[in-house]
């Protein structure tokens, strides 16, 4: 069980993503992200949104320079020079006193303190185009995504932002898509709330609370646990607020810290799941191929008196064996995704002292699976700290077997505003899914026996193929290629390879007539490139 010291491998280059709904805060969010790295930057707000519109149509890459400093606030006259402790502003009984505090800005400044890395790293920040929009490009922009993702090849940070406001459907299922689109990347992602007025923090503001802990229950639902990083900011560019300003750039750093933490993804290991579009698109389409394939099954043989026994026979041969393909390839693919030892974040978890208002000097305990065991082992854990030292860790002995829980307690070495804790307890992608990869291996060898005798039987039919006219070979070419395409449509995500010819071919783009005509197309043109490659494999 390695404990990775924070920045033990600290790298020239990260590289970020920003989704979200059109007008959930990405560009602004981005361009704070440059006033961190360099406040004396002029604020671009031509890439601004206009409250109603997207202003970003295409991907677009930032690039920032930082050694993430602390921001804090110093007062300009009197005590000239003394930081103010704008934590402690929240202890403030009325929330009206509290929210005239973090407005001060008479005589105050926000500077630049101490960097937190040991040198300047670059962080690419990855705009996207926002999906869900009214004008539906969604596919044509998942385009854009999936080849600006491919240029980049590794991601160390997904943020999803989510403007503040009610949690509606829409806003679930934009969420869903967007954490469904690259299933890879799901111990990466973290939630950006923008728009997210400060003044709100104080604890007497308990219906914006219990509003915020609904949506994070909804949250959980939808990534599938419990924990996971989430930060409220306000990304008001405009502001001229010292304390209001200071917070979000320091939540900035927060944010930009979890990619150097993160355990990076290459886009090698991961697919892409269908859109809803895409999904709508295929299943028409699997309509028109299967009508075609019953057609030459049932139709085209007759032309053929003498053959047709036979021909009917070996077609059915066919498809039988397509379909067990096809299964045994959905199962090939699975065990790719799922039979790996990739890690698998079980638990996640953040403490920043400077939000803690009770107990600040005790000690702060993380603990995973407290009560119980866990079914499966602990594969490895990462741990950051900042100012923090760990006083006791629970895991395995020397000469104990893998861990089944995990906790640590943890003690501010000094001031609890420059404090904190992240941890992630992974396992790996195999022992999570034991039980369902077992079953799914048990039909997998199933299937590899149907398909031998159904290919014994094939070859028995076949070697009466040779007598037969060039006219029945091309109702049987024809019907091979058929099914090939159709293989296309079997599953709910797109192998990377198919994903990128439909994407090199713009598919998406255009009405429903069109995008099905040029589906179509490409799904015939790889029908076509495998059988070249069958038969070049069996020359």
């Amino acid at each position: 069980m390695s404990n990775r010291p924070p920045y033990s491998k600290l790298l020239d280059e990260y590289n970020v993503l920003v989704l979200g709904e059109t007008q959930s805060g990405k560009s602004t969010l981005i361009q704070y992200m440059r006033k961190y790295a360099n406040p004396d930057v002029e604020i671009n707000t031509k890439a601004l949104g206009t409250g109603y519109l997207s202003h970003t149509l295409d991907v677009a890459t930032t690039t920032i320079s930082t050694d993430l400093p602390e921001y804090y606030v110093t007062h300009t006259k009197g005590a000239k020079g003394a930081k103010i402790n704008y934590g402690e502003f929240i202890t403030a009984p009325d929330e009206y006193d509290y929210e005239d505090y973090i407005n001060m800005h008479k005589n105050l400044e926000t500077k630049m303190g101490d960097a937190q890395l040991p040198k300047k790293v670059k962080f690419n920040l990855i705009d996207t185009p926002g999906l869900n929009a009214t004008a539906g490009d969604d596919e044509s922009h998942v385009q854009k995504i999936f080849r600006a993702l491919n240029e980049a090849k590794t991601i160390h940070l997904l943020l999803i932002a989510i403007s503040s406001g009610p949690f509606t459907h829409g806003l679930r299922d934009a969420i869903k898509a967007y954490v469904d689109l690259f299933p890879g990347f799901d111990g990466i992602i973290a939630f950006v709330h923008t728009h997210f007025d400060y003044k709100n923090r104080h604890p007497a503001c308990a219906q914006i609370s219990h509003a915020i802990d609904m949506r994070t229950e909804s949250l959980r639902g939808i990534m599938g646990r419990t924990s996971f990083p989430q930060f409220k900011i306000d990304c008001n560019v405009y502001n001229k607020r010292p304390i209001r300003d200071c917070i979000t750039l320091n939540t900035i750093r927060k944010i930009l810290d979890l990619a150097t933490f993160n355990r990076p993804v290459d886009m090698l290991h991961t697919v892409v799941n269908k859109t809803r579009k895409m999904r709508d698109i295929d299943i028409c389409l699997r309509d028109e191929f299967q009508t075609a394939i019953a057609h030459i099954k049932q139709k085209k043989w007759r032309e053929y008196p003498r053959e047709g026994a036979l021909l009917a026979d070996l077609l059915s041969c066919e498809s039988d064996i397509h379909d067990l393909e096809w299964r045994i390839r959905a199962l090939d693919e699975f065990f790719i995704r799922y039979n790996a030892a990739l890690p698998e974040v079980l638990h996640e978890e953040r403490r920043d002292m400077e939000y803690e208002v009770i107990g600040l000097g005790q000690i702060v305990t993380v603990c995973y699976q407290e009560r119980g065991v866990l079914g499966f082992p602990i594969s490895g854990r990462d741990l950051l700290c900042h100012e923090i030292q760990v006083v006791h860790e629970i895991g395995r002995g020397r000469d104990e077997g893998p861990w089944r829980s995990w906790q640590a307690d943890f003690q501010p070495m000094s001031s609890p505003h420059h404090s904190l804790v992240h941890v992630k307890i992974y396992t790996t992608r195999c022992e999570k899914y034991r039980d369902v990869i077992e079953q799914k291996l048990r039909e997998h060898r199933k299937l590899l026996c149907k398909r031998r005798k159904a290919i014994r039987r094939r070859d028995q039919i076949a070697h009466h193929r040779e007598r037969w006219p060039q006219q029945i070979r091309n109702v049987v070419d024809e019907h091979a290629e058929k099914l090939r395409a159709l293989g296309f449509l079997a599953n709910d995500f797109q192998m990377p390879e198919v994903f990128k010819a439909l994407v090199d071919a713009e598919v998406y783009i255009g009405d429903t007539a069109q995008c099905l005509k040029k589906v179509e197309k490409v799904y015939m043109e790889l029908a076509k490139r495998g059988k070249c490659l069958a038969r070049q494999s069996q020359l």
